[in-house]
């Protein structure tokens, strides 16, 4: 099943980041065959940002690359958060990742964070988009404070291929038959229509405060 009709091997430019992250030199400490070095660089960055952080946590019997908690917690749905890491330099990162850490999310009742080393193939991107999947790139890792959602994706300027489209532009609607309103505590994703994302917590507070970054990096005040 596609969501695309672009090639899925097309590469997707790095979220927020400048044209010239790609060609830093790497790390000296860094080997690309093992996959902890990015995990523990993901555990430091957001240490940096105010998290207590665990890694390689079973989750439900599903291994969890990093959990972060905001300690103390600003009751925002980022207070929460579980990441998968992807440290390939050469291969595209496939919508199946996006996929298994919004499943993650769902599970912890937390949001959802793919970090990558290289890239997104186009089907990947765009259910990210859908499922308010953060995708950060290494270059993301050094920045004050963890990049936020943003209204347009990637932010307006940073994806140099094609028109940057609305968050609304790239969401279906639920099903009519699923949908349903609720007043009680559910504690799963809630999607409430095509223009909102879902939220992975139970309080919506917060989940739809995208940022417009329009041709410029993100403002952190």
């Amino acid at each position: 099943m596609s969501d695309s009709t672009d090639d899925p091997d097309t590469q997707i430019p790095a979220v927020g980041t400048n044209t010239d992250e790609t060609d830093q030199e790497p790390a000296p400490d860094h080997d690309p065959t093992n996959g902890r070095w990015l995990e523990r660089e993901v555990a430091t960055a957001l240490e940096a940002w105010g998290y207590r952080t665990a890694r390689n946590e079973k989750l439900f019997g599903l291994e969890t690359d990093v959990i972060a908690r905001r300690i103390p917690p600003h009751d925002e749905p980022d207070d929460f958060i579980v990441v998968e890491c992807k440290d390939w330099q050469s291969t595209l990162v496939r919508r199946d990742a996006v996929e298994d850490i919004s499943h993650r999310a769902a599970l912890a009742r937390a949001m959802p964070v793919l970090v990558v080393a290289w890239g997104v193939t186009t089907p990947a991107w765009t259910i990210a988009q859908r499922l308010d999947v953060r995708i950060l790139t290494i270059g993301d890792l050094t920045k004050g404070s963890l990049p936020p959602l943003t209204e347009h994706r990637p932010p307006t300027g940073t994806l140099r291929t094609r028109r940057e489209p609305r968050v609304s532009e790239l969401r279906d609607g639920m099903p009519d038959l699923l949908r349903r309103l609720s007043g009680l505590d559910i504690e799963s994703p809630v999607f409430i229509g095509a223009g909102r994302g879902p939220c992975y917590v139970p309080d919506r507070t917060g989940n739809d405060a995208y940022v417009n970054a329009y041709d410029s990096d993100y403002d952190f005040h």
